[in-house]
């Protein structure tokens, strides 16, 4: 399966290229080149942001890619190819099927989210902050879930082959063996996460949750002791939290993270504007682009009604789901004074049902305060709905099964019947997922079609083009000993972009012998060439966002 969602990984994204840098990617570039180590990875008091992790990775991205430009699009594919796997085992592990992690992660594979994270070398800071977000959300689940330890002990037995199943079919990825060690690995987590992209800070309550969930269940000497001995975990989040804004208000001057677009969250924030936003993030997790064309590709109004009605039955699919799971949740409230773990199981459930709606309202929350929503960041709220909707499925599935179960236990003389009955609902509600990402994966892959309509995209197929003009046509050493001119810059290309474009084909990182040269028409060309040196002489071609050589004479 893992082998099969690697091919579907570079299958889906086949079509994403990056052959030139531009606009934050170059900026990122000239900096890794100009700067030393320590000044790029640790800024102090000359950037807004504090991304020490993120920008460590890009460094070595940088190191590892060097001047093979070509090849960011396939590092960005493989990281987020290890994301996709990441999200198997998860998947597995809270559920053990097969089937759902696959559905899953080939979902969260296709999704047209994953337009910045593919397209952008910058795509990398998304990729490991969704990374460290997700492993966060699953370590604090497994603290919740640990041990059974407010079951009373003639419970745990039964209760436990439900709350905590062993995985059979991915190897052992034991990070911590201590409900205290998935804990603190959560903190790991959340710390790397807020050092790669600030907005995540806003997570920090999910400690809380888990703990005084697992707090309110016990009895009330059970409280004491676990406020003696778990004293410490209440301290370290906020512990945490003050670290963080020390170091960002030390490194930046501020203690708000600043908005996107250069702006300020505390000038721009509106609340019904923030509102507007939330309202538009749930849309979009329901597949609709609620959005204008240069942030979504093809908005919904724009949509064939083909596309519309397949984004509709997937909503029916979800929501017979999400029906299966508050059915299962009414039948184990009502089975909860008849023991046999139903009250514990109710109250599992009612505890993953905030931690998830918990984590994908934060991230919605902290991606709406700012002054738009792009898509890429609701990548990270759309895969937990992911994993959520497969854990309701699961779960839903199983507790017919349970139910048919204890019916054939308790009357032995009972029809058989009753318990394929349960399977096969069981089967119905996997049928009811699979198809739910199917179509999913169809819409996306539908709306990936427009990607070239997004805000950075024409440029970025200008910049391949010059790439393909040049460096592919001719070769690195050429181009590097030779005068490129450029015919009117209809593209208002920068004297930034002149002088660093060519500067990352050069291992020397220099480009010295090269010069980018700005012309009317072919005639001045004709007059300021230098016979001695190479030349280059490109027109634009503005209804294809390319580049064309033209001969000189």
């Amino acid at each position: 399966m893992l082998a099969v969602l690697a091919v579907f990984a570079f299958y889906v994204n086949r079509g994403i290229v990056i052959k030139g840098l531009y606009m934050d990617d170059l900026y990122m570039w000239s900096c890794y080149g100009e700067q030393s180590f320590t000044e790029f990875v640790f800024p102090i008091g000359t950037s807004a942001r504090f991304r020490p992790v993120y920008w460590l990775a890009t460094w070595l991205q940088m190191a590892i890619i060097g001047n093979h430009v070509h090849l960011f699009a396939a590092f960005n594919i493989v990281c987020n190819l290890l994301l996709a796997w990441s999200v198997y085992y998860i998947v597995t592990r809270m559920t053990d099927s097969i089937f759902l992690s696959f559905a899953v992660s080939a979902a969260f594979l296709a999704s047209r989210f994953a337009y910045y994270q593919i397209g952008q070398a910058l795509g990398l800071m998304e990729t490991l902050a969704q990374f460290f977000a997700l492993w966060m959300l699953y370590e604090l689940w497994r603290f919740m879930r640990a041990e059974l330890c407010f079951l009373p002990e003639e419970e745990k037995e039964k209760a436990g082959q439900e709350s905590a199943r062993p995985l059979y079919r991915l190897p052992q990825l034991q990070l911590s063996s201590s409900p205290e060690g998935s804990y603190l690995l959560a903190l790991l987590f959340y710390l790397l996460l807020v050092f790669t992209h600030e907005r995540y800070i806003v997570l920090v309550p999910l400690f809380y949750l888990v703990l005084i969930v697992r707090l309110l269940r016990r009895n009330r000497a059970y409280r004491k002791a676990d406020v003696r001995s778990f004293r410490r975990l209440w301290i370290w989040p906020a512990a945490l939290l003050v670290f963080v804004i020390a170091v960002r208000r030390l490194a930046t001057g501020r203690t708000v993270p600043a908005g996107t677009g250069g702006t300020l969250v505390t000038e721009t924030f509106q609340l019904r504007q923030c509102l507007r936003f939330v309202l538009s993030q749930l849309l979009y997790l329901a597949g609709v682009n609620d959005g204008p064309e240069h942030l979504c590709g093809l908005p919904w109004e724009a949509t064939p009604a083909n596309i519309k009605s397949l984004v509709k039955v997937s909503v029916l699919c979800l929501v017979l789901i999400i029906t299966g799971f508050l059915a299962l949740l009414l039948k184990e409230c009502r089975s909860r004074r008849q023991g046999g773990g139903a009250a514990e199981r109710l109250y599992m459930h009612l505890a993953d049902c905030l931690l998830f709606g918990g984590f994908i309202g934060a991230c919605i929350a902290c991606s709406s305060v700012t002054i738009r929503v792009e898509m890429r960041w609701i990548y990270v709220s759309y895969t937990a709905m992911l994993i959520f909707a497969a854990y309701m499925t699961d779960q839903a599935g199983r507790g017919l099964l349970r139910g048919q179960a204890q019916a054939l236990q308790a009357d032995p003389d009972r029809e058989p019947p009753a318990g394929r009955a349960g399977g096969v609902f069981r089967g119905f509600l996997y049928g009811l997922f699979g198809l739910y990402c199917a179509l999913s994966i169809a819409v996306s892959i539908f709306y990936r079609g427009y990607f070239d309509r997004l805000y950075f995209w024409p440029n970025q197929l200008r910049m391949n083009s010059l790439a393909e003009q040049t460096v592919e046509a001719h070769g690195t050493e050429y181009v590097l000993d030779s005068d490129v001119y450029i015919l009117e810059n209809t593209y208002d290309m920068s004297r930034f972009y002149a002088d660093t474009f060519f500067k990352t084909f050069d291992p020397q990182r220099t480009a010295e012998n090269n010069r980018v040269i700005f012309a009317e028409n072919i005639e001045e060309v004709r007059q300021q060439a230098d016979p001695s040196r190479h030349c280059i002489v490109l027109r634009e071609v503005p209804e294809n966002n390319a580049y064309e050589e033209v001969p000189l004479f």
